[in-house]
């Protein structure tokens, strides 16, 4: 084996980054952390969707971005009943909260211009496996991935809210059916908001929003999507601030209000959680255009307005769940949850370090039971953990990464993510569910650079926890197995 020479390490509490450059083919390095934390547990009360758009990574600035960032966001064609000709200047968004249903206003899904019938759902930025787009294991290793891609879907149904189709609402959200799921697993959902969440937007008032740079995309291959900070208001400030401009009613039940302007109909606003997670604020119900001084960060005479979505989540959940066939008996249906992962023995209530569930989400391999529970669940634990390496290669290399973690005794990791390049690797993950964990997988060959993250999650261990691994430490260890 052939030595391999530290150029770089820099470390932080929250994010790190650790570059090797590999002085022949192969390598092996062994990285041991000391952690311990107590901090109160995080509490949610809104039961989402298990895997949705969870990135330990991913924290873009404004401006266009790049390829492959935020795939779930789409958008809905207009086309000419006679001429079959996509409209001119609308295309409404929708953004994928279920791998075949996309959400949008009620209003540009219902009300359509004259002439004109609902198209396809096409998501300008799609992402496909590697076996989708047919490369081999030997092109990926030379650095090749697949081609950029977009995807048509048609809908096979639309299914506004009760308020709109029923009690005439002006503005509303509706949730369409695709025709089939999505294929590619690299194609994950958006977050749906959390109370705890939401709360915090009213006080930090920092979203952000994401859409096409074109009203309407046409030519793929070079369009981008953009972000751009705003500030958050709330309905009741909306509503003064209405008022005092003499515009009337928002025509909108639960609305927030952003800066900004020219802001398209059925732009999402996003919130970037503590722990990766990327969750769906509001949706765009329509704003003023853009004039002279408008882009400051406050409330212009027209503000866009957004739907909030938080209080459409019981509704969202309950239609995709409706439509979602569920298994025969024995099987148990849970589309948002997992549910317990209890497992008893004789003497004891709960085994300790039993046998954690694995898997992947998107790039991510997961292990352990709490990463497959639903959004509320996993954020009674705490991410307190994040670290990314990045191996640079000249000439390629080939690695046996190996990592060997502690938390200390006083810490109980309860899931670990593993980000990688691509879902051919097989990593193997031991010990969560306890304060010990290593990871080992093996690379194939890079030819440039090699990178791959980890965070973990974790809580207070137990008094009955304690008891049983105090004796595991070692004289002048603390906590290390």
């Amino acid at each position: 084996m052939n030595a391999i020479t530290k150029r770089c390490f820099h470390s932080t509490r929250n994010n790190s980054v650790l570059k090797w450059t590999t002085m022949g083919s192969h390598g092996l390095f062994v990285l041991t952390i000391f952690s311990c934390f107590s901090r109160n547990l995080i509490l949610a009360i809104l039961e989402d969707f298990a895997l949705c758009h969870q990135d330990i990574t991913l924290k873009p600035t404004d401006g266009i971005l790049k390829i492959h960032s935020f795939k779930w966001l789409g958008f809905v064609q207009y086309i000419h009943t006679t001429t079959g000709l996509p409209h001119h200047s609308k295309a409404p968004r929708v953004v994928l909260v279920q791998r075949e249903f996309v959400l949008g206003t009620a209003t540009d899904m219902l009300h359509l211009p004259k002439n004109y019938k609902l198209g396809n759902v096409i998501f300008g930025d799609y992402e496909q496996e590697e076996t989708d787009c047919d490369l081999s294991k030997l092109q990926i290793k030379s650095g090749m991935r697949c081609q950029r891609a977009y995807m048509e879907m048609p809908y096979s149904i639309i299914l506004p809210h009760p308020e709109f189709s029923r009690f005439g609402v002006g503005n509303s959200l509706a949730l369409v059916k695709l025709l089939r799921p999505l294929k590619s697993n690299y194609m994950t959902p958006i977050c749906l908001p959390s109370l705890v969440e939401r709360e915090r937007k009213k006080k930090s008032k920092v979203v952000f929003m994401v859409d096409y740079l074109s009203p309407v995309p046409r030519d793929f291959d070079s369009e981008r999507m953009a972000k751009k900070s705003l500030r958050l208001y709330t309905h009741k400030e909306c509503q003064k601030h209405r008022m005092k401009s003499k515009l009337g009613s928002e025509g909108v039940t639960h609305v927030l209000c952003t800066s900004g302007c020219g802001v398209r109909p059925g732009a999402p606003v996003l919130s970037h959680c503590m722990d990766g997670t990327f969750e769906l604020i509001g949706v765009a119900a329509g704003g003023g255009a853009c004039s002279r001084r408008t882009m400051r960060r406050r409330l212009i005479k027209e503000p866009p307005l957004f739907i909030d979505v938080y209080p459409y989540v019981s509704w969202i959940i309950n239609v995709v769940t409706a439509h979602e066939l569920p298994k025969p008996y024995p099987h148990n249906f849970k589309l948002a949850s997992t549910g317990t992962g209890m497992s008893v023995k004789k003497g004891h209530y709960l085994r300790k370090r039993r046998k954690q569930r694995t898997g992947w989400s998107s790039r991510e391999f997961l292990t352990g039971n709490v990463c497959f529970k639903s959004v509320k669940k996993q954020r009674r634990y705490v991410m307190f953990y994040v670290e990314k390496f990045q191996v640079n290669a000249d000439p390629p290399g080939k690695m046996h990464v190996n990592l060997d973690l502690s938390a200390g005794i006083y810490c109980t990791i309860m899931c670990a993510r593993l980000l990688l390049p691509n879902r051919f690797y097989t990593p193997k993950i031991d010990g969560v569910g306890g304060y010990n964990i290593s990871i080992y997988f093996e690379t194939d060959w890079f030819p440039y650079t090699f990178y791959f993250a980890l965070g973990l999650t974790g809580r207070n261990s137990t008094a009955r926890d304690l008891y049983d691994w105090i004796d595991e430490q070692r004289p002048g260890y603390y906590g290390l197995k």
